[in-house]
This record gives C-alpha cells, structure tokens and sequence, in this order.
C-alpha cells in the first residue's frame, strides 16, 4: 500500500479532469472503478452472494450501480437502496437506467429484513464526497449494518463518514471490511483512525 500515491480530494478531481480532457471520459471512469471492483469482489467468493448496495445521489453511487449490475449479471441477488431519493447525478441516472431486472429496489423499511439473507453490503454514498455530520436516515443506516455482523462490508473509494483529506470519522460512518480505493489512495486511507473503518484496502486501477 506504501507504494501507492497518495492523492487529496482535489488532486483526484484535477487527476479525472486531467483524464477526460485527454479522451477518457466521467463515464468510462465510472465503469471501470465498477466493473473493476465487482470482478474483485467476484474472485474473492465462490458462489453468488445476497448482496445490498446503498447508493447516495452522486457519482459514487453510479459506482455502486455499474458494480450492482455486473454483479446481478454474474447471478448475484442483488438489491439497492437509494438513500438519498431518486434525484442522482446525470452518470449515476444512466447507470440506474441500465440495471437488469433482476435488480431489485428497496427502501429503509425494507432494509433489516434483506439484511438477515444477505451476505454483503456495499457502500456507494459518499466516497470523496463527504464532510460535515452523516445526516439522520444516513447514520441510521449505518448503525443497522454495522451491527449486521454476518456480512461482508465493502466500501468504494472511502468509507462513508470519513472525510477524504483530513481522515475524521463522523459519528455513525460505515465500518468496511474491504475498501475499494479508485486510482490513488487518499489521505483518509493512512491515517490511524480512518484505517480501522477502511479495513482492507485494495487500489483499483482507472487508466
């Protein structure tokens, strides 16, 4: 992991900017980091697995969504919760669009009971995106699958409640078991605190 670069928030931002200007567009980078991260996920598990993806309404969640779709095509149940309404940035509502229907939607009320026969949970609500307080609904999320001890909690990019460049962990951020870092780490991967809600943390190439 040392021998990763090590990016802040507003590197990364420069660093896609810097791609799309180059011919690689948002798009592109938005479905390598999830198809990248599901065909990690996939080798680490011999057969499918229930799995519950909470989304947020920016790109992180367009993430999450090309991950849920190529999973559910590799014969995962898979069903997303989208916390934050169905007002999702512009890549994240195509990616929404392109979700077999095998897919299945849920809302909060649903979410324990899906719990109980799933076997991970993915985390596509913040990524970089986050600072502040975790809001209400967010937090009481979180606390439901994090005390979901059965499941393998995954993250994509950084751990939602940990902000990117100073590594603060909110009250009520998402505990990964596996973190899915999109071309660089980030400050909020190595610093002490953070790295415990990060667990493993695995760094998926975009170029």
């Amino acid at each position: 992991m040392s021998e990763q670069p090590i990016y802040s928030i507003a590197q990364m931002k420069a660093w896609e900017d810097q791609q799309a200007a180059a011919g690689l567009s948002y798009a592109e980078m938005m479905r390598r980091a999830g198809q990248r991260a599901a065909a990690d996920l996939l080798l680490r598990f011999s057969e499918p697995q229930n799995t519950v993806v909470l989304c947020g309404k920016g790109n992180n969640a367009g993430d999450g969504l090309v991950m849920a779709k190529a999973l559910a095509e590799a014969g995962w149940a898979v069903f997303v919760l989208l916390l934050q309404g169905s007002d999702l940035s512009p890549l994240a509502l195509i990616n929404l669009a392109k979700l077999p229907q095998s897919v299945k939607m849920i809302d909060g009320d649903q979410l324990a009971p899906v719990l109980e026969t799933s076997q991970v949970v993915i985390d596509a609500v913040y990524g970089t995106g986050f600072h502040g307080v975790l809001p209400v609904n967010v937090a009481a999320c979180f606390d439901v699958v994090n005390q979901h001890h059965r499941s393998f909690k995954v993250a994509l990019d950084i751990p939602s409640g940990i902000h990117g460049d100073s590594a603060a962990v909110a009250a009520h951020a998402f505990e990964a078991n596996l973190t899915y870092a999109f071309q660089a780490l980030k400050h909020a991967h190595v610093g002490k605190e953070a790295q415990n809600a990060c667990g493993e943390i695995v760094c998926i190439d975009l170029c």
